[in-house]
């Protein structure tokens, strides 16, 4: 009898599930072919190894999430108040669309060696940061420190987030525009 083909998107699913909800550490590469209804052979036949294949999938999925708030982050010409509000609400979608990706991108990141550093273009934090150097030499916001104004930026909105992890806050539209509100606060937008 023959085997069944083996589908590599299905190690990937069960990967990132796997990733998000033990974290990157705990997984091994016995549960994600468990989870995947595979045999480990097959997952190296496609990865070299657990920590490769995470990096590979941590790196398409930051790039897929980064790709489309960077859209919204940078839209030219649209006002600086609606990139800001777009891009906090792109956020709080995407959380509730993929919540297992986004679990995986927020929770893995630390797992890394600090040599698997992103690069600028796809860094949320680096893309906040230019956000706010852009916004100050525009104009447009008065001058801050880019790094603290990232950091606070995104504590603000994935700190919410975590919270709703651990069913401490449920989060709604009321909520998304407290948070939204917040942000525009912090990077003093009129």
């Amino acid at each position: 009898m023959a085997r069944p083909a083996v589908k590599k998107q299905d190690m990937e699913n069960a990967a990132i599930r796997l990733f998000a909800t033990k974290g990157l550490a705990q997984t091994t590469v016995k549960d994600i072919a468990s989870e995947a209804g595979v045999t480990e052979g097959a997952l190296y036949r496609h990865y070299p190894g657990k920590n490769a294949m995470a990096w590979q999938l941590f790196c398409r999925e930051i790039e897929t999430f980064s790709a489309e708030l960077g859209t919204r982050m940078f839209a030219p010409g649209a006002p600086l108040a609606a990139r800001v509000e777009a891009s906090v609400r792109f956020i709080f979608d995407y959380y509730g669309k993929y919540p297992v990706q986004f679990a995986f991108i927020l929770l893995t990141q630390h797992g890394f060696p600090e040599e698997r550093i992103l690069d600028v273009a796809s860094n949320p934090n680096d893309m906040v940061e230019r956000f706010v150097d852009e916004a100050v030499r525009a104009g447009e916001i008065p001058s801050m420190n880019s790094s603290l104004a990232s950091g606070l930026v995104l504590g603000l909105v994935l700190q919410v987030m975590v919270m709703d992890r651990y069913d401490r806050i449920e989060i709604d539209g009321s909520v998304v525009d407290d948070v939204v509100s917040a942000v525009k606060r912090v990077l003093m937008i009129g």
